[in-house]
């Protein structure tokens, strides 16, 4: 491999002008904002510098650059990576944005070879990388928070695999249920979830360094050999499509989004579990609120954060898909715009993920009062139509006298079960002692064994195979080992 006939200076001008006599004082403070927050770019801070010494690790080991001079510069990166670490930050009012504070810095330590971090690179590249970096290993903590509010739902599941409760259609009890049934519901939409985000991170975990500006560079780079050293599955091939492609923020704002929604339905019934007129569930006193005026109320306000915070994704997915709707080709600042909500929405998903995690441990469950409320409004009713046409008795047929048994037994306040042989033999000489198989709350629970129902039995096969699912899940989440990127002594 060649080596360059020359080594750009740090003289040469930035991405700004450096000529802005035409502009008010101000200019200078206004246009730190072209670029970032302050919380953003020390967010990136490390990133950058992993980026930077894996490209010029590259650059000395293809010979595009001097070894020794690359290997300085490696060096001089690692001392700023660890005062990074220690709180430091080589980002000045002074400078653009972070890359310039990088080279800056470097010029400090290492004097004219700081420019080899230039060769071959831009900043268009080199953030569109950074970001990708962040906000993997932001993954890794939104993983870990999914396994465990899974690995939460399915002990909840198993502890409660004997209680009945009412399971509603339309907001109006419909048939008897086991409370296991409705956590393995829920751990099922987070577990699609899971793997909606397993495939993400393939879509995410790919390269765009080496793109430079837009179309490539002059130099013989290696840029499999970076996506290595920096721990990607591959490289984004089209240089044009690397630096603009921000495909993954609405991808990762999609997968939030209905993250979200199951997380709102989930709190939402249990907002309606937690009311008086319900009584399913109490939260511990320490995740509720009292009230000022009424000492003796107590607010569920945690759960109700928990179903509303979420609409902060759906209003974000609307914002990227606004910002980066017809952009010409190539890069454009439009491109930071979606920086601060996707950082925002990071550290909004982790909080929720806390919060289900805390909450879901503070839940007192009221077995008998969801019995109680199982056993009413007739819910073993499609049992007994099913009985009848069991004996040969047609559906419609069925439905009127069930229904004219409904009435009887309300005006009565009777249960189904309540009933004697002659009480059920006036609507229909049909039934005989064995009905009474039919109409108790574990015959009715019991009575929906085909896969996936709600017996105890299919439950009980369900949260065994939800369990080894879960397990297997632990092994398939994505991520990076935290060795060093690039050491000056592989040089």
């Amino acid at each position: 491999m060649r080596k360059l006939d020359k080594i750009p200076t740090m003289s040469e001008p930035h991405d700004f002008h450096s000529d802005h006599s035409d502009f008010s004082p101000g200019f200078e403070q206004i246009r730190r904002k072209f670029w970032n927050e302050t919380e953003i770019e020390e967010a990136l801070l490390m990133y950058d510098l992993e980026c930077a010494q894996a490209h010029v690790r590259m650059l000395g080991e293809t010979e595009i650059a001097d070894k020794q001079a690359a290997k300085s510069v490696i060096e001089a990166l690692e001392r700023m990576k660890n005062e990074v670490a220690e709180g430091k930050s080589y980002v000045g009012p002074e400078d653009v944005d972070i890359h310039a504070g990088m080279e800056r810095r470097l010029q400090e330590l290492v004097g004219d070879a700081s420019a080899i971090v230039r060769i071959a690179k831009s900043r268009n590249d080199q953030i569109a990388t950074d970001i990708r970096m962040w906000l993997r290993d932001a993954l890794t903590e939104i993983f870990d928070g999914l396994i465990e509010t899974r690995r939460l739902l399915l002990a909840l599941g198993k502890r409660d695999i004997d209680v009945v409760m009412p399971g509603y259609t339309h907001m109006q009890p419909a048939q008897p249920i086991l409370l296991s049934h409705w956590w393995l519901a829920n751990e099922a939409r987070f577990r699609r979830d899971f793997d909606r985000l397993v495939e993400f991170y393939k879509r995410l975990n790919v390269l765009p360094l080496g793109a430079n500006v837009l179309a490539g560079t002059v130099e013989p780079i290696d840029r499999k050999m970076v996506a290595r050293f920096l721990e990607f599955d591959d490289v984004i091939e089209n240089s044009l499509d690397a630096v603009s492609d921000r495909d993954y923020v609405i991808e990762f704002a999609a997968v939030a989004s209905l993250f979200g929604v199951h997380v709102s339905q989930m709190s939402a019934d249990l907002l309606l579990w937690a009311t008086q007129e319900f009584g399913f569930v109490k939260l511990q006193k320490r995740f509720v609120v009292r009230t000022q005026r009424l000492p003796y109320k107590r607010n569920p306000e945690l759960l109700e954060i928990l179903r509303s915070r979420p609409s902060l994704f759906y209003a974000r997915l609307i914002e990227f898909i606004s910002e980066l709707k017809a952009l010409p080709s190539g890069y454009s600042q439009d491109l930071q715009e979606c920086l601060p909500g996707l950082f925002e929405m990071v550290s909004n998903l982790k909080f929720i993920l806390d919060l289900v995690a805390a909450l879901l441990g503070g839940l007192d469950i009221d077995a008998k009062r969801m019995r109680a409320v199982a056993c009413s409004d007739l819910m073993n009713w499609s049992n007994a139509v099913a009985y009848l046409t069991s004996k040969g008795v047609e559906d419609e047929r069925a439905q009127k006298v069930l229904e004219n048994l409904s009435h009887y037994c309300k005006t009565r306040n009777k249960f189904l079960s309540d009933l004697s042989l002659s009480e059920w033999q006036q609507f229909s000489p049909v039934f005989d002692h064995d009905v009474y198989e039919h109409v108790t709350m574990e015959e009715s629970v019991g009575a929906y064994c085909s896969f996936g129902g709600s017996s105890k039995d299919q439950v009980e096969v369900a949260l065994n195979r939800s369990s080894e699912a879960l397990q297997a899940d632990l092994k398939r989440i994505p991520g990076r080992s935290k060795k060093p990127v690039a050491s000056a002594q592989q040089l």
